[in-house]
């Protein structure tokens, strides 16, 4: 991956709990910003790490230089949104979580987005912590960790891979092509490393549930 993310500060994970109940998402206050740099003219697959009240890309990206494009997948083609005399084609909403294509153009040289906002907690634990729970069909999705955070396959905090049954598949853009790792016998035949605000494909054998702990 050419892009690089740093999670450079959140505020103490022993802020009160706060619960919406419109919406049943609670937010354990933790507040933070993700840098991400990228290079321009080079694809990036990465993913919104953090909720910033919006979740549009005028906002999220709001230094973006003009010809800058964004490409999200609907499960059977990309839909693209481009800035254009600095405003976007489309003002695409990209929720926590969700995995997306980044495209600079070559002009722009190395380019650095940062993220703001809050980490998202479902159904917190009472200690401070709590889970986040990401529906996955058995069909292709671009997704992200919900949580600013690293691990691999085999880990238990992004708990990816132990979420996944037999067959399933995850594909990670290398910035050229796809690394593929699958799961053959309850074990992935590549234990690839997955970063904080990162983006990749997940292929899963049945509809499941990603349940993400954050620790």
């Amino acid at each position: 991956m050419r892009t690089k993310t740093l999670l450079l500060a959140v505020a103490a994970l022993a802020a009160g709990v706060i619960s919406s109940e419109a919406q049943n998402v609670y937010s354990q206050n933790v507040v933070g910003y993700v840098n991400v740099a990228s290079t321009g003219g080079t694809f990036n697959l990465i993913a919104n790490p953090l909720d910033d009240g919006t979740n549009t890309i005028t906002d999220l990206f709001p230094s973006a230089p003009n010809q800058t494009e964004i490409e999200i997948w609907t499960g059977a083609s990309y839909q693209l949104s481009k800035k254009i005399a600095g405003n976007w084609t489309t003002n695409l909403l990209l929720y926590p979580g969700t995995g997306f294509f980044l495209l600079y153009p070559v002009a722009a040289g190395a380019v650095t987005n940062t993220f703001v906002g809050n980490v998202v907690v479902q159904q917190p634990d009472g200690q401070g912590l709590g889970t986040n729970n990401t529906a996955l069909p058995n069909t292709f999705v671009m997704q992200g960790s919900v949580f600013p955070i690293s691990d691999n396959l085999t880990g238990t905090n992004m708990n990816l891979g132990n979420s996944l049954a037999n067959q399933s598949e995850v594909e990670v853009w290398g910035g050229a092509s796809f690394q593929l790792a699958k799961k053959i016998a309850g074990t992935w035949n590549t234990n690839l490393n997955l970063g904080p605000a990162q983006g990749f494909f997940i292929l899963s054998k049945n509809a499941t549930n990603w349940t993400e702990v954050l620790q």
